[in-house]
């Protein structure tokens, strides 16, 4: 079954109500406890007894990668922000559909997504994953996933619960956040994927929310989940983000993740023998655990199934098809685009991101990739190669390359033309027996060097004390003084030719795999080009936490000034195309960023190769914004985000004119990082973050104090102009608007509608002046053709929270509702008066 098949409906319950009361009548107090914990990292636990069945879940959002950072290949889709960026619900819930269909083939029945946190700051280290700076458009992306995930038989569990906006902190911070606040813009999307979609299950934030823990929070799960909203699915905590076992029980939390459990198991046993709770405390979650197990089908699935790759043509159609439709053309002077591929001459690919390119960013939404559409080799295919290495070569046509800069965080990891085939030999009782001469437990091929490990390698491995060598050979390709380095979570050491050239035991844990892995050590070795030597890491399994992990890097000596070869290799070329950004050391789970700017030299790189190109095109691969200091030096910008895994191919269509960029921005993009709206405020001050900025956040902000971003919300431009040449109310919630391609190429267009209240000139309140309410992609048009479509705006256009009342109320004051392209135009303004 593929991704464009007809979809297979979430199973309706298949035991009545006295059924499931009967079988939770017949546990034990200790198998109650065990149901309402996991048995492992990515399982549930059942009752074999009474064939209560496990189930397995995987994280999301780009992909489903199963149980191991290393295993079986999946599918990568484009990034959060990148599916926001579409604009398209229908477009997202068929990549939904394809996200079921991963999640079933690595045998879970749950995806841990859609991660669906606002952007409350550019720099927060996991914006990538979640879409948008705006609860509305949120929430519509939102809803078309877990749809589309839902109807393939697979839970969505939606996250974080409620206000884990950035990495700061995370796991202790209390963000305060006004209830009005919490109501219009965080909680938003959560109640739109309950109310709309509904979604299956919840996954707790670790932050508190003003004092208590988000999973400890009655008046969230149980208060506005449950009873207000009519959630009827399980909470589940994020990953040690339960603090507490009476209080979690009573909150309304049904499952801690992961296990063993840390405050459930023995430990809610003993509670309920002590009195603090009873057993009728747990008689609620347990019911509406088994209930959930129930519609998934499992009790019929039994255990969970074998993990397996998918890899179909129409998948990788379907991600190419979505990664063109998130990119965001920004500047465009002169029709710098689309190129002419029968034109072209020489044509210069320059950048650190051109390959292999960023297709996702850091953490738990990482996958392993079953491709991977660098940009430099695609457009290598459409127009033809004279060299990869650039400045150097001779050829007066094709296309070249220079990396024109460094930008990693951590050394990157060797390169596949260095390294050669790797091994893997396990030792399940650790590296002395290894030093001993004992034969290794286990033996298997290698994928890399980064492995992370959740579970034991192999069921004769042990999981706590094993130790691993890593075996290669490293052929330079240059000469010179190369450096290597390792971050661990654990000992590691690397050996070249048996001489120990980096060792970190005793180093300090904080800098890797989520702050819980050591800060990189790096040592430095001369070695010659061309030249074969032995390659081999010593890991040992510590006692430093739930993970075992290290990640190799390497870097080739620099004999010159990369900047100054790019702009050699531009100034002799037809088109400079410069592909840069950021990547997953920069843009990760377990931190934030603590600047906008382009990491490296990137910046001073784009500008002179700007002073000396004929033409420059500027590619940004990036899941946030970044400042542009150079946007007036250069013909055109696009925004590519993290594209996933189709991503080289998808630019080349775009670049070269096969499919119009059909993204626009779900996020402003600032002059500068002191320019928004929490720029004050965060990250946050002795263990509390404070949400000043109120309902202000984003374009709200920007548009209700007049300050000028560098980019509006919702801008994006096209390959052809458009006009909004008719527009009006014709119902209560319909708004009919008529588009006219008045250009000379075919294009798209998105229709945005805003609703405004006017604000007095003494109006300080956090009010926003407008809001996001509707919006509408055109279908393609043709020069001159018109099309008349009706958008339908949020029923909630003109309420706001009331904090006395707490109840949704209607805004006094004029109401107009703004017909335009982006936050900052407005072809036609309606007055509203509701029907």
């Amino acid at each position: 079954m593929t991704a464009t098949s007809a979809p297979r409906q979430t199973p309706a319950a298949h035991r009545t109500d006295a059924e499931i009361t009967e079988l939770v009548d017949q546990l034990t107090l200790a198998e109650m406890a065990a149901l309402l914990g996991g048995s492992d990292v990515w399982h549930t636990s059942g009752v074999e007894r009474l064939g209560i069945p496990r189930i397995r879940v995987t994280d999301g959002p780009a992909g489903a990668r199963g149980t191991s950072f290393t295993g079986k290949a999946s599918a990568n889709v484009p990034c959060g922000t990148a599916l926001a960026a579409t604009f398209d619900p229908q477009l997202v819930e068929r990549i939904g559909h394809l996200l079921g269909l991963e999640t079933r083939s690595k045998g879970a029945r749950v995806l841990l997504a859609p991660t669906i946190n606002l952007h409350r700051t550019p720099v927060g280290g996991r914006n990538f994953e979640c879409m948008s700076e705006d609860p509305y458009l949120t929430a519509r992306i939102a809803v078309g996933y877990v749809k589309g995930l839902q109807a393939e038989g697979v839970a969505a569990c939606v996250k974080h619960f409620v206000g884990n906006d950035t990495e700061f902190e995370r796991m202790t911070i209390d963000s305060q956040i006004g209830e009005a606040t919490l109501r219009e813009l965080y909680l938003a999307p959560f109640e739109a994927v309950v109310k709309e979609a509904g979604a299956m299950a919840i996954m707790t934030a670790y932050n508190k929310i003003n004092g208590p823990f988000c999973a400890d929070d009655k008046s969230l799960i149980t208060g506005i989940l449950r009873d207000e909203w009519g959630f009827d699915g399980i909470v589940m905590s994020d990953w040690f983000g339960l603090h507490s076992t009476v209080e979690g029980i009573l909150s309304g939390l049904d499952l801690e993740m992961p296990g063993p459990p840390k405050q459930r198991g023995d430990l809610l046993v003993a509670a309920v023998e002590a009195g603090h709770l009873s057993t009728d405390d747990l008689r609620g979650p347990v019911t509406r655990m088994i209930r959930f197990l129930d519609r998934l089908g499992a009790f019929e699935d039994g255990e969970p199934g074998e993990e397996f790759t998918r890899d179909e043509p129409v998948d990788r159609a379907l991600l190419r098809q979505a990664a063109a439709a998130a990119m965001v053309l920004l500047r465009n002077e002169n029709a710098a685009l689309p190129l002419s591929a029968a034109s072209l001459g020489r044509v210069a690919v320059i950048g650190p991101n051109a390959l292999p390119g960023q297709i996702m960013g850091g953490g738990s939404a990482f996958v392993n990739a079953v491709h991977w559409s660098a940009p430099l080799r695609a457009l290598q295919e459409r127009l033809g190669s004279a060299a990869t290495s650039g400045a150097t070569s001779e050829e007066t046509s094709g296309v070249t390359f220079a990396r024109g800069c460094q930008t990693h965080r951590q050394l990157p990891s060797p390169s596949r033309d260095v390294h050669g085939p790797i091994t893997i030999d396990y030792f399940t009782d650790g590296l002395d027996s290894y030093r001993r001469g004992d034969s290794p437990t286990l033996t298997e091929p290698g994928r890399g060097f980064r492995m992370m490990w959740m579970a034991p390698p192999a069921d004769n491995v042990s999981e706590t004390s094993f130790g691993c060598v890593v075996r290669s050979t490293i052929t330079p390709d240059i000469s010179g003084d190369w450096q290597f380095g390792t971050t661990a979570q654990g000992d590691s050491r690397i050996l070249i030719d048996g001489e120990v050239i980096v060792d970190d035991a005793g180093g300090k844990a904080g800098g890797s795999f989520f702050g819980l892995g050591k800060f990189e050590h790096v040592g430095t070795i001369s070695l010659e080009a061309n030249r074969t030597y032995e390659f081999v890491v010593e890991y040992q399994r510590t006692n430093m936490g739930l993970f075992a992990s290290f990640n190799i890097g390497a870097l080739a000596p620099v004999h010159n000034d990369l900047v100054l070869e790019a702009v050699d290799l531009a100034a002799e070329s037809d088109v400079a195309i410069v592909i840069v950004g950021t990547n997953d050391d920069w843009e990760s789970e377990g931190y934030d960023r603590t600047v906008m700017d382009l990491p490296g030299d990137q910046d001073r790189l784009i500008s002179e190769v700007a002073s000396v190109s004929k033409k420059t095109i500027v590619v940004i691969n990036a899941g946030s914004p970044v400042t542009m200091p150079w946007l007036d030096q250069v013909d055109a910008v696009l925004y590519v985000w993290f594209p996933g895994q189709e991503f080289g191919a998808a630019l080349a269509d775009v670049l070269l004119g096969d499919v119009e960029p059909g993204g626009r921005l779900p996020v402003t993009v600032p002059r500068r990082l002191e320019d928004t709206p929490a720029g004050e405020h965060h990250p946050g001050r002795n263990g509390v973050a404070q949400y000043r900025e109120g309902r202000l956040m984003g374009y709200r902000w920007y548009d209700t104090i007049g300050r000028e971003p560098l980019f509006p919300f919702g801008f994006g431009l096209g390959w052809s102009t458009t006009e909004i040449t008719s527009a009006h109310i014709s119902g209560d919630r319909l708004i009919e608007v008529t588009v006219t391609n008045t250009g000379t190429a075919p294009t798209i267009d998105t229709v945005q509608i805003y609703a405004a209240v006017e604000r007095s000139e003494t109006d300080r309140s956090d009010e926003p002046a407008q809001k996001l309410v509707g919006f509408e992609k055109t279908p393609l048009l043709a020069p001159g053709e018109s099309v008349t479509f009706a958008v339908c705006v949020d029923p909630r256009s003109f309420q706001h929270w009331s904090e006395t009342e707490h109840a949704w109320i209607d805004r006094d004051g004029a109401k107009t509702l703004r017909v335009g392209r982006h936050s900052r135009h407005a072809a036609f303004t309606l007055p509203y008066v509701p029907l």
